[in-house]
Order: C-alpha cells, then structure tokens, then sequence
C-alpha cells in the first residue's frame, strides 16, 4: 500500500464562515491540497477577499459568496450560486458560528434562535440542498465545525445556549452521515481553546511551551500549547480526503487532549 499526500485535486468545497479565522485557514488549506474553493462570508467581505486573493495566487477557483447561513433560505441561495458558478458542491465545511453571551436565565428567545440556527441549523439546510446531488454523483464529504464545549456545557464566554447549539451539530452530522452512506461521510471536529489569527499574522511560531503547564477551566492541556487554526484546517483536509473514506459519523478532539471521550 502507497500513502500519499492529501490531493483534492478536482473537488469543489463549499467552506461557510471562510473568510477569516480558523476558516480561513481552512479555505487555504483545501485549495493547497488542490481544491477549488467558494468562500461564504457575512459579514467580512474585506477578509473574505484577501483570502479569494492567496487562493487565485494558487492557480486554484475560488469565488465569495455573501450568505447570513443562519436563514435557510439564504443556505439555499448559497448552494445554488456556488452550483451556478461551480457545476456542483462536493465537500460543505460546515464552520460557521457565532457565540453567546448570556447564561440561561438572562437568555431571550431571540439569542437562543439565533445562536441555533448559526450554529446547527445551517448545517441541516445546507446538507438538505446538497445531499441528493452527493447521493447522485456518489460522492460527498461533511465536515462540521463543533467545539470542545458541546462536551464541557460551557466555557469562557460562551454558556448554554452554544453549547446545545454545538451539541447538536454532533448529532445532526451522524444523522448526514446516515443519510448519506454508504458514499458521503460525515464528521465533526470539537476544537479546544484556538488561536483564530492567519499563520501570517502571528509574531510567534507555534511551539510547545516546555516545563509549563496549559489548562482550561481547570482541565490540563496535555500539549503544552494552545491551538492554531492549521490544527484544525490539517484534521478537515483529512476528513474530506480519501484517506478518510472509511471513517463516517465520527467526532475528533481536536486539543491537545484538553477532552479524552
């Protein structure tokens, strides 16, 4: 058997919240592995751009599409703008999301909606509009965006309401992952606490903080570090390989072992 780098070469993904951040990192390590790329955004064109710029720099197509993926049928007008410019989605990176700040009793209905629909329901109306040509063409690949707080119920800022949100997403993937075998997988990546800064923007290089200890609401970070968005991008561009075309309905922990399911 012949282990090869990951080669996307001929794919098409569609990364929600591409723009900046971890998915931004997320775009450029898609289109690196030979991808082309649609970067939806909402609310940071400018980001959204630069990255369109790194990515055409890689003689890769790439396209923004603005989208608010918290209304569905915003989702669908994304599938069908990127089928209109692309021919058809095979990889949705499901990475959108926005935080929370209120602890239940402060919560109004309008928050918990709203995080609930950023945060898992987008990818159900996403997957609703791309599965049947995925089931058609036989081939298909999910990659959702959880967190390390869909376990721990809380963190930070970010309390309840995120958390379900986040949970969710865990059981909405494995239902995809259902739907669409035995040709489209589905995961989820739970990230622990993560630096969202590009690897350009950033004065230090990622390195293990030796003979000091990290933890995060009192629970130790067995790598000496915090995250990096490439920690996350590199577990995506796994998933969606073919590598990965025996794993299905997964969840990977994706921070130095802050959580071992």
């Amino acid at each position: 058997m012949k282990v090869g780098k990951i080669d996307l070469s001929g794919k098409v993904a569609l990364v929600t919240g591409g723009g900046r951040g971890i998915g931004a990192t997320i775009s450029l390590a898609l289109a690196e592995a030979g991808a082309d790329v649609i970067i939806n955004y909402n609310d940071s064109q400018k980001e959204a751009e630069r990255i369109r710029n790194k990515i055409e720099d890689m003689n890769r197509r790439t396209s923004v599409i603005r989208a608010d993926v918290g209304d569905t049928a915003q989702c669908k007008a994304l599938v069908l703008q990127a089928k209109e410019k692309f021919d058809r989605v095979d990889i949705l990176v499901s990475n959108a999301g926005i935080g929370q700040p209120h602890r239940i009793v402060d919560t109004p209905d309008e928050e918990w909606e709203r995080v609930m629909n950023v945060n898992a329901r987008a990818t159900f109306a996403l997957a609703r509009e791309l599965l049947p040509g995925m089931i058609q063409r036989k081939f298909g690949r999910f990659v959702a965006i959880s967190s390390n707080i869909a376990v721990y119920g809380r963190g930070g800022g970010s309390f309840a309401t995120y958390a379900a949100s986040k949970a969710a997403l865990i059981a909405l993937t494995k239902g995809i992952a259902h739907e669409g075998a035995p040709y489209i997988t589905a995961n989820v990546i739970l990230p622990g606490p993560t630096n969202r800064q590009l690897a350009e923007d950033r004065e230090n290089p990622i390195q293990i903080l030796e003979n000091e200890s990290l933890d995060w609401l009192g629970i130790p970070t067995l790598i000496s570090r915090k995250g990096f968005p490439e920690d996350i991008a590199h577990a995506v561009a796994f998933f969606v390989s073919d590598a990965a075309e025996y794993i299905t309905g997964q969840s990977l922990h994706v921070s130095g072992g802050l959580f071992m399911p």
